[in-house]
């Protein structure tokens, strides 16, 4: 796996654990649960880090593979990066856009 993110730059990682059972505490936004893949860190540096939320996460044939949603910091899973996979986040923007003005018909597709 590899990614770009705004603080830690290009990364490469690999996954630890494939659609894992989470709950995430958000200081400001309460508890998040959900699946998600795990990436662990190399022994040289972290995969990601605070403020790389929101990275594209690849696999080894660049194809999207999800999103960098959590950094594990200050806790026995420190540099754990959560990733979220692009179906749900697809399936959740086609919800919300739905609720929009229009006739509620929304196409999302990932290529």
């Amino acid at each position: 796996m590899f990614k770009v993110g705004r603080t830690t730059g290009h990364t490469v990682g690999r996954f630890h654990h494939v659609d894992a059972s989470v709950t995430i505490n958000y200081q400001h936004n309460g508890l998040v649960k959900g699946k998600v893949r795990v990436v662990r860190r190399t022994e040289d540096a972290p995969f990601a880090g605070l403020g790389d939320s929101g990275a594209l996460v690849l696999n080894g044939h660049a194809e999207a593979v999800g999103m960098v949603t959590a950094v594990a910091v200050g806790s026995v899973a420190y540099g754990v990066v959560y990733i979220s996979p692009l179906a749900p986040i697809a399936e959740n923007i086609k919800e919300v856009l739905q609720r929009g003005p229009g006739d509620g018909k929304v196409e999302v597709e990932l290529l």
